[in-house]
């Protein structure tokens, strides 16, 4: 018995200690107002433990490989065969998969190609879902299976007109 109690509290104490942030599409991203988008950040944070931008990160890091893939196969058959290819695409991927969506305002993308195989993308959007967008470039190197580094260069939750990140590709 004294065993069965020992691993009993050894099973609840792992489980404390791992926190897991789950995600469950209802709607795209282009259907979620600008106030839900900050309620359901909110409820994750209360119920995960973890920051506002945690959340948002890893909401942007879990699309790519699990949700954009399922939804939106198509897209991931003509984006590229590389991260540096698909970021090039992900301009055309707002304009398809908002066609159907009345009153979306898809972010505008911006690419300068920098020395040394560096690129900076330039994001303008009424929403400044930044932390999201550095989200979904590491969701991007995690499809396909290289570690991207991502630095945000200038913010528009700082002031700024947009927000520009900078990728280095390994």
């Amino acid at each position: 018995k004294k065993k069965k109690k020992k691993k009993k509290r050894k099973e609840r104490k792992r489980k404390k200690k791992k926190k897991e942030i789950f995600f469950f599409k209802q709607k795209t991203a282009y259907e979620i107002k600008e106030c839900d988008w900050s309620s359901d950040v909110c409820s994750s944070d209360l119920v995960s433990g973890l920051s506002v931008e945690t959340v948002m990160l890893e909401y942007g890091k879990f699309m790519v490989p699990n949700t954009l893939k399922k939804y939106y196969s198509t897209y991931f058959k003509i984006a590229g065969s590389s991260p540096r290819e698909f970021l090039l695409n992900m301009g055309r991927v707002h304009e398809h998969v908002t066609k159907g969506i009345t009153g979306a305002k898809p972010p505008q993308l911006k690419y300068e190609e920098l020395p040394n195989g560096r690129m900076l993308i330039h994001y303008f959007s009424e929403r400044r879902l930044c932390v999201v967008l550095r989200g979904l470039i590491l969701g991007v190197g995690i499809f396909f299976n290289q570690q991207l580094d991502v630095h945000e260069t200038v913010c528009m939750l700082k002031g700024d007109d947009r927000c520009t990140m900078e990728i280095t590709f390994p």
